[in-house]
């Protein structure tokens, strides 16, 4: 027992962080501060939460706070403690700092399950609010909203985070959307004081609330328990690190409890992060390594995007080595570092051949001729693997070549030059580097051989120009022969959107060639939702300067449905997890449904918006949700998952405007 403060009583400082302890953080967090060094006080319009708050400082600290009056004698919505002890206790937890500094205390990240869900519940009474079928925690600080998604995550619980900019100040909002994730969170914090908003998440989740009027209403006070087995996820006690298993991505991580994870979100892009859906959580105790994926350029762990990986061109030619249609597959590493090629060696053995089940490495040619060898031998290793690519083609096969990459290469080339003292070019390449490229990329092509079969080489070359610039004498001499440019972008990569393509730079002139064959194999509004969606992507991009210049609050509603259904197009379309075993490969007729679905989303958004509906309004309706897991779901199953998608469309040509 210790003295201090002005009211000079005694604080109780509590052994352990309890439940209790973990719901007042929470409630602190949302509406409490220190004034003068020696006041605590809290703030909060709910009577009730500050009778929650009164009894849980006497039930932990043995200390009674009173509430803040007026000159006039009337109280005010906040209640106050003068005791300097309990102040510097709460400072030892960094909670002396600004609004825009909060963070959730490392001793409640790194406590059980039992305590962080008190703390949830402690600040969703203080600082959230439930409407419009959307759970939202609310902050100032970048770094606690951060937190917020890692800390649902612990309880499989799927949470996006969006920002917003008011009055020059950036506003940050944690979102629960799915009626799956809401019964999850409301299981989490249903052990704290029952308030109105917590009543009203409780009844819509076991469908006894006029929100839920045209939902599927689940029966029984065993429906949040139905509902969460049905997600097939388990939650233990927290311990010391904990392993996600089975995500989207298909791959697992191992996520540290750490002073890190709340610098998580310092490298990340705020428009929309997304955690992906957990299917198993498992605890494991002792001390041992963790290894994290980790963003290379701030050497910090993430938790974001789809999948929370990092693909480069390595996975891309991986992906197009297992689904192309190729029969053999030749891989030329020119002039790369030695350990890439090492991973490549190490990686291609464990890809197993979706066609057959064995090694990948059993129809792949491998051809290694790393930065430190002879400049002779890069320089012959893009003429080694074509001719290989021709001796299987002219037996019948189809070859897929990968040549990474082609700049090291065309560097080899004038390396030579110059000690041949021949007339160099521009930026001291040979003359005849156009020649040279235009050589090896007409290499390619489908031909019928003397034995009668047909063999076809596809050349596929990865092109890295010094500091991205295309307009160097390689990248502009491989656009003049190429047909298909996939140009990389870096921002993409920067905000976890992989594979990292950017939409508009890249293009192909196969398209007119190929739109009779589309149209026959997969269907005649093949070409008009390619252009639809383009253009959409389009405007998106211009809009997006407009937002820079006077914010996202001051557009038409009609730019806001726009900037909507382009989000859709890159997040539930065009965004790809590699290692997730669903999503790795979708055929094309599951790509017409995806694209067919967000479009016609688009389309009844605009018309919506024409009959007087906000876009706050078309926000959390629940078909967003289905779209943006439809890439997760297996051919067998989409034909029907399709139709119950454009069912649920339907239900956006009923919403009427509300009048105000």
């Amino acid at each position: 027992m210790v003295r201090g403060g002005k009211s000079d009583k005694p604080l109780h400082i509590p052994e352990k962080i309890s439940r209790e302890l973990g719901e007042f953080f929470g409630l602190y967090t949302a509406g409490g501060c220190i004034r003068d060094t020696n006041t605590v006080v809290f703030t909060n319009s709910d009577a009730s939460q500050l009778g929650r708050f009164a009894y849980l400082s006497a039930c932990i600290f043995g200390l009674e706070p009173k509430y803040e009056k007026t000159q006039e004698g009337q109280r005010k919505p906040n209640m106050k403690i003068y005791n300097a002890d309990l102040a510097k206790f709460l400072s030892v937890f960094g909670f002396g700092c600004a609004a825009q500094e909060r963070a959730i205390p490392e001793a409640v990240i790194g406590s059980s399950n039992e305590v962080l869900g008190a703390f949830l519940s402690g600040y969703f009474a203080g600082s959230g609010s439930f409407y419009n079928k959307e759970v939202r925690l609310s902050t100032a600080s970048k770094r606690l909203a951060t937190q917020l998604v890692y800390a649902l995550s612990r309880f499989g619980i799927l949470s996006s985070i969006s920002k917003r900019n008011v009055k020059g100040s950036a506003y940050y909002s944690v979102s629960i959307r799915s009626r799956e994730d809401l019964a999850l969170f409301y299981n989490v914090i249903s052990k704290s004081i029952e308030t109105e908003k917590v009543r009203k998440l409780r009844d819509y989740v076991i469908g006894r609330s006029e929100y839920d009027e045209e939902s599927q209403a689940l029966n029984g006070n065993d429906s949040i328990n139905n509902c969460i087995g049905e997600s097939g996820r388990s939650v233990q006690s927290a311990g010391r690190h904990i392993e996600l298993v089975s995500m989207n991505s298909g791959s697992m991580q191992t996520i540290m409890q750490e002073q890190s994870v709340a610098r998580l979100g310092e490298s990340l892009d705020y428009n929309y992060i997304f955690c992906d859906q957990i299917k198993e959580i498992r605890i494991l105790e002792g001390e041992f390594d963790v290894y994290d994926v980790s963003v290379p350029k701030y050497g910090m762990n993430f938790v974001g995007g789809n999948g929370g990986v990092i693909l480069h061109n390595t996975v891309i030619q991986h992906q197009l080595a297992k689904w192309s249609d190729a029969e053999v597959v030749i891989f030329v590493g020119c002039g790369e570092r030695g350990n890439e090629m090492t991973e490549v060696l190490s990686t291609f053995p464990e890809l197993k051949d979706p066609k057959t089940g064995k090694p990948l490495m059993e129809r792949t040619v491998l051809i290694a001729n790393t930065s430190n060898m002879p400049v002779a031998a890069r320089e012959a290793s893009i003429y080694t693997g074509i001719t290989i690519a021709e001796y299987y083609r002219d037996m019948g096969y189809s070859v897929a070549l990968m040549a990474d990459s082609t700049s090291r290469w065309a560097e080899a080339l004038r390396e030579i030059s110059g000690r041949l003292e021949e007339m160099p070019g521009e930026e001291g390449y040979p003359a005849y580097l156009g020649r040279k490229v235009a050589e090896f990329y007409e290499r390619a092509g489908r031909v019928n051989t003397l034995g009668g079969a047909v063999g076809s080489v596809t050349a596929i070359g990865a092109v890295s120009p010094p500091g991205g610039d295309i307009s160097e004498p390689v990248s502009q001499n491989t656009l003049r022969v190429t047909r298909v440019f996939w140009a990389l972008d870096a921002a993409l990569a920067n905000s976890r959107h992989f594979p990292s393509i950017n939409w508009l730079t890249s293009y192909s002139l196969y398209i007119d060639d190929l739109s009779g064959w589309y149209e026959k194999n997969v269907n005649k509004e093949w070409g008009e939702l390619y252009s639809e969606a383009m253009k959409t992507l389009q405007m998106e991009a211009e809009i997006n300067e407009i937002v820079q210049l006077v914010g996202y609050d001051a557009l038409p509603e009609s730019n806001k449905a726009t900037l909507d259904i382009a989000k859709s197009i890159r997040e539930d379309y065009l965004q790809q997890s590699a290692f997730d075993e669903v999503d790795t490969f979708t055929s094309m007729k599951k790509q017409y449904y995806m694209l067919k679905a967000i479009i016609t989303m688009g389309r009844k958004e605009y018309d919506a918006v024409k009959r007087g509906i906000m876009m706050d309004e078309l926000a959390g309706i629940e078909v967003k949700q289905r779209i943006a897991k439809m890439k997760f779901v297996k051919e067998e199953q989409i034909d029907a998952y399709f139709d119950d998608v454009m069912k649920m469309l339907d239900s956006i040509d009923k919403m009427e405007a509300k009048l105000k």
